[in-house]
């Protein structure tokens, strides 16, 4: 068995294997995947995919796995000492395995224990919902003038974006993308994401990312500039204004997803998302340096 860094040159020759979500986060900066091969054969027999956490701060690195699969421990090992040769160049001091906690799971969770981590059952961060639940509370419900400086992404000139990107970045509020100031703006859905000017400055705005999949994710949601008063008002205004338009563009069943990676993400989804749980995940770390 031999391992393959995946990256832009390879991924369409195993993103079938992976899911097309995986596939297509390798292609942003703090993404990094191994796929784990077997001479005289095509399919991968393994592959791991891990978000890397305050790489530019060069403190506290950590390394999110997000995907991983493997068929047992003898190719665990493998993958996890190619991986563990990567994640100390990077710097990282913790890894952090989430994998989602099915039944099929069970043996993943159980090698990951074995590799070091200290996995246990819990909830996850992503909390979603379908676009209709969304439409048919009350705050979606009611009738919506959209105020002069309310505008979707579509409207906003590349000049406007990356700097509003440039500002958030400066302020540290990069939502749920480590990676926020590499991403184009057109990894958001400009049909639904908005924004909110006043006195031709912009004060907030909200970015969607279509996913492959075909669900909604919410990425970013700030208010900028503005009292703290009025925050909560111009981030709700934008939320409505954004899930309207989605009703327009998107099936019913669509799922809608919040990453609660906050305090303030994880209050948001409990005011919009009521009834929402986030999946059940086996979740563990283990030290690195």
């Amino acid at each position: 068995m031999y391992t393959t860094i995946l990256d832009e040159s390879n991924i369409e020759d195993y993103a079938a294997y992976l899911g097309e979500d995986a596939a297509e986060n390798l292609e942003r900066n703090y993404f990094r995947g191994l796929v784990l091969l077997e001479e005289d054969r095509d399919d991968p027999v393994g592959w791991i995919i891990w978000e890397l956490k305050n790489l530019e701060a060069k403190e506290h690195v950590e390394s999110y796995i997000r995907w991983f699969n493997v068929g047992s421990s003898d190719e665990a090992s493998v993958l996890l000492k190619r991986y563990g040769d990567m994640v100390a160049a990077d710097g990282v001091e913790k890894s952090i395995a989430i994998i989602p906690a099915t039944k099929e799971s069970g043996l993943l969770k159980d090698i990951l224990t074995e590799c070091g981590f200290d996995m246990m059952l819990t909830e996850g961060d992503d909390v979603s919902v379908a676009l209709s639940e969304l439409l048919a509370m009350p705050i979606f419900q009611k009738k919506f003038e959209a105020p002069a400086g309310l505008h979707l992404l579509e409207d906003m000139t590349l000049r406007n974006y990356r700097s509003i990107i440039a500002k958030l970045e400066l302020l540290g509020q990069r939502g749920a993308c480590d990676d926020l100031g590499f991403l184009p703006m057109n990894y958001f859905d400009k049909s639904i994401s908005c924004y909110y000017e006043e006195d031709d400055d912009i004060k907030g705005i909200v970015l969607f990312h279509a996913m492959p999949s075909g669900s909604i994710a919410l990425k970013v949601m700030r208010a900028i500039s503005v009292p703290q008063k009025e925050a909560p008002k111009i981030l709700m205004r934008m939320l409505i204004y954004s899930i309207q338009h989605a009703g327009a563009y998107y099936s019913e069943q669509t799922q809608v997803v919040v990453d609660r990676h906050n305090d303030a993400a994880f209050l948001l989804a409990e005011k919009i998302f009521p009834r929402g749980f986030g999946r059940p995940v086996y979740s563990g770390s283990r030290k690195e340096k």
